[in-house]
């Protein structure tokens, strides 16, 4: 009898593309995988540990996964148990628990035993991850529309408030011609739009030898077969080079969707936080690349009472985000990460007063949101079909970052793109459009 394993993935991309990547080795390996609401032999869950929030999330997918098969396997794999593996076992929440530098072994501890009560534990130090683990994936088996292609891993930042550093360990990079070669198996399965991804995407190629940069990989790939579209996944303000912001204009494939950390718009803060840059030169970042890409949606992380901020210091990040032309936010209420310097800060600021700013700004970021889509209105974008909502319904994301509805026949498939004129906003903050073209073909 086939052994079945069942696979739940939290966090940022660069999980999603090595959950890629183990679904395909079990697969390889003679397992049945089989969705994680369903009874299974084997539970993976490849947890985060960026928020407390994510950590909690982590923990109450393992004590599921025990309801579902107290009998089973319970693994838990990547920063949550890189971050707290005595607590995990501790608390009685898996039978096998894999740090990030263990987990691409998989199948190797699988066949290891392992109890509740005395889980295997394979962890070490992050900082002993000295070189990009290379992990090609043949196929994608998460029907995601979208091709994640993870070529970084790490970060060398330290921000005071960050853990990432402490789980995922220096800064490395995927060689180029290695994401060469994975882009042309995405292409192979009819990918028309992947996403580079990486825990701090723009140090890609720092610890290559000779040097690179981002600008350098992109410039390459420009030299090859390309996908309709290529997204870059959150690139920090300063790593946009002169030459980066050269391209842009010119590199037609490069989606028009731009993710920029703020973190906080008073200069007192982002020094705390040991962020490299001053809200002034956020904002030049900004409107330099409004300029260039005057349709482009610009998102932002924005981190909501870190120790010590006051009133004021908040005002000015509400301040300058509502002078900026930014489209979306991302916001995250301060919550303290084990190890990190701002864990031990005084200045916690009150519950109720987190949870208004976070409030005000998820608020500030509708308004943008949407104003940013009605400005939209009347023009035709080319929307990447990812799900049939209902029969003859599609719900696509446009190459800047619009979640748009609209009618297809039958035979409509996933992963076409199509030019679909917009028509109306929805009071649900998605817009539905009128297909005017053809389905583009690669």
């Amino acid at each position: 009898m086939t052994t079945t394993v069942a696979l739940e993935t939290l966090g940022c991309k660069v999980n999603q593309y090595e959950s890629s990547y183990f679904l395909e080795v079990l697969k390889e390996a003679g397992y049945r995988l089989v969705s994680f609401r369903d009874p299974a032999d084997i539970y993976v869950v490849h947890g985060c540990a960026v928020t407390a929030r994510a950590t909690f999330q982590t923990r109450q997918l393992l004590r599921r996964a025990q309801r579902h098969n107290s009998e089973a396997i319970i693994v838990s794999a990547g920063c949550q148990a890189h971050l707290e593996p005595e607590r995990i076992a501790e608390e009685l929440l898996a039978t096998h628990i894999l740090d990030n530098n263990h987990k691409f072994d998989l199948v190797h501890w699988l066949r290891a035993p392992g109890s509740l009560s005395h889980p295997l534990r394979a962890t070490d130090n992050s900082h002993n991850s000295n070189t990009f683990r290379s992990l090609p994936i043949g196929s994608i088996h998460s029907g995601r529309a979208r091709a994640f292609l993870k070529v970084q891993d790490g970060c060398d930042a330290f921000c005071s408030y960050c853990v990432v550093p402490y789980v995922r360990g220096n800064s490395r990079s995927l060689p180029q011609d290695e994401v060469r070669m994975q882009l042309d198996r995405f292409l192979a399965q009819g990918y028309q739009e992947v996403v580079l991804t990486g825990i701090h995407l723009g140090q890609w190629g720092k610890d290559l030898a000779p040097e690179q940069d981002l600008d350098a990989l992109l410039t390459s790939l420009n030299q090859g077969r390309l996908p309709n579209r290529v997204r870059l996944s959150s690139l920090e303000p300063m790593e946009w080079s002169d030459a980066l912001m050269k391209h842009l204009p010119r590199w037609e494939w490069v989606c028009p969707h731009f993710h920029i950390p703020l973190q906080s718009g008073d200069a007192a803060i982002l020094e705390r936080m040991r962020r490299p840059y001053t809200p002034h030169q956020y904002a030049e970042r900004i409107m330099e690349l409004h300029r260039l890409s005057p349709h482009a949606a610009l998102g932002a992380d924005v981190l909501v009472g870190f120790p010590g901020e006051t009133e004021k210091q908040f005002a000015n990040t509400f301040r300058l985000i509502n002078q900026l032309p930014l489209t979306y936010l991302h916001v995250f209420p301060f919550s303290p990460r084990p190890g990190t310097p701002a864990a031990s800060m005084p200045g916690r600021v009150p519950s109720q007063e987190l949870k208004r700013r976070v409030k005000a700004l998820r608020d500030l970021s509708s308004q943008k949101k949407r104003t940013f889509q009605m400005g939209l209105l009347g023009q035709c974008v080319e929307v990447l079909a990812e799900t049939e909502i209902e029969t003859g319904w599609w719900q696509g994301t446009s190459e800047n970052y619009l979640r748009v509805v609209f009618p297809a026949p039958g035979s409509f498939q996933q992963r076409v793109i199509v030019r679909v004129k917009l028509l109306e906003l929805t009071e649900k903050g998605f817009i539905i459009g009128k297909p005017v073209a053809l389905p583009l073909q690669t």
